[in-house]
């Protein structure tokens, strides 16, 4: 198990299809009547096999859906003539999307305004400080920081080709020149010269990330993580929302 929770979900998911194929054909092998299923009959299966065993396996909820509905669908497209080359296209797209999803196990969260808001009240007070976004999606919580303080940088780190995408225009169209977003992963990400370090990911990186901040940081600076917390790490400060989802900013003092 621990094996499989170090590959990247898209191939665990891959890895359980081909697991509930030939489930499915050991079955129509050995099961008497076997053969009176219909094909859609044993995509439904098949989905139904592969869900259970992505539920084993304790992957995200999503991925189950997923499991579930891929091989019916995959038999009703191809009974309307659907070209075959549209599936891996639409798999294509949502990994340009949902890249950290489907690789590192990290959702694409947006913070919200109020949350940003709490975050502006955080920022140092001295100018020229450096605010970092670890995966910062669409690049929202950075542009309202940076409009709001003109004399610090912000820079965001962000993996997906979509969002980053949109993050650079986004940037780029508000005239936030004080916002820098790059293409890098927060693993390869140099921490030592923000003052700020912000994330808001999933429970699934937290520990390793936590030893990164603590080793990069430079003393004084403020690792802050939205919703999740380090297992066995008692934050320094936890500050609370005051939004519908009542979240939580965990922060750490370096």
């Amino acid at each position: 198990m621990k094996i499989i929770n170090r590959l990247p979900p898209v191939f665990v998911a891959l890895l359980i299809q081909l697991i509930a194929f030939g489930v499915c054909r050991l079955i129509a092998s050995v099961a008497s009547g076997a053969e009176t299923l219909s094909v859609f009959e044993w995509a439904m299966a098949q989905g139904g096999i592969a869900a259970l065993i992505t539920v084993l396996f304790r992957l995200s909820y999503w991925w189950i859906a997923i499991q579930l509905i891929f091989p019916p669908l995959l038999i009703v497209g191809m009974a309307f003539h659907v070209p075959l080359w549209i599936f891996p296209l639409i798999l294509i797209l949502l990994l340009m999307v949902f890249w950290n999803v489907a690789i590192n196990r990290v959702p694409l969260y947006l913070t919200n305004s109020k949350t940003t808001d709490k975050l502006l009240t955080l920022l140092p007070k001295e100018n020229g400080a450096r605010f970092a976004d670890l995966g910062c999606g669409l690049a929202g919580t950075l542009v309202t920081l940076a409009k709001s303080r003109p004399d610090m940088e912000f820079h965001g780190f962000e993996t997906a080709p979509v969002p980053y995408v949109v993050s650079k225009l986004r940037a780029k169209l508000a005239g936030a020149s004080n916002v820098h977003i790059h293409f890098v992963s927060l693993w390869m990400a140099d921490l030592s010269a923000f003052d700020r370090v912000y994330c808001f990911l999933s429970p699934v990186p937290m520990p390793d990330l936590y030893v990164k901040a603590q080793e990069e940081m430079k003393p004084g600076s403020l690792f802050i993580s939205n919703s999740f917390s380090v297992p066995d790490k008692k934050p320094s400060r936890t500050v609370n929302v005051q939004d519908g989802r009542k979240t939580k900013l965990f922060i750490w003092k370096i």
